[in-house]
């Protein structure tokens, strides 16, 4: 299997778009960021903050994970530029539904990468929710090291 990386289509980003910010609401909920009444406005409002100008936001990659010419995810990757180097941020990278445990991750975060070297970008970061553990492993896998840990107690 190889990964490659296009382009998201104007249809695709929309959907992704639409069912995304519910899912990034959800999730704030779930870790005990937002009340469940806020959350949707929360993401919506993040959403725009980050995608002005939608799939040709300056700076962010909204690309379809493929794997031999099959759509089996999406990545968005935003990309820094500073004086010394390029380094990309992962604001969501995620596989469709009927995808997972397929070995897709490991493949592509693999590839990424190698696209990364090719584009001159020395450091990936990313954040994952605590409650992702499946997610965590992977990363940690890969070698993503924790830089910080954000800890809240109920009360």
């Amino acid at each position: 299997m190889t990964i490659t990386f296009e382009p998201m289509s104007e249809e695709r980003f929309n959907t992704y778009y639409e069912t995304k910010l519910q899912d990034y609401a959800d999730e704030h909920v779930k870790a005990g960021n937002w009340h469940k009444a806020d959350a949707l406005e929360n993401a919506q409002h993040q959403f725009k903050q980050l995608l002005p100008d939608g799939l040709k936001t300056k700076d962010h990659n909204l690309l379809t994970i493929m794997s031999d010419h099959e759509a089996v995810g999406i990545l968005w990757l935003f990309v820094k530029h500073n004086e010394e180097d390029k380094q990309a941020f992962i604001y969501d990278i995620e596989l469709d539904e009927n995808q997972r445990g397929k070995g897709y991750g490991n493949l592509t975060m693999a590839s990424l990468e190698k696209y990364a070297k090719s584009e001159g970008i020395s450091r990936i970061g990313l954040h994952v929710f605590a409650h992702n553990e499946r997610a965590f492993a992977l990363y940690q896998k890969m070698g993503y090291e924790v830089k910080s840990y954000n800890m809240s107690k109920k009360i």
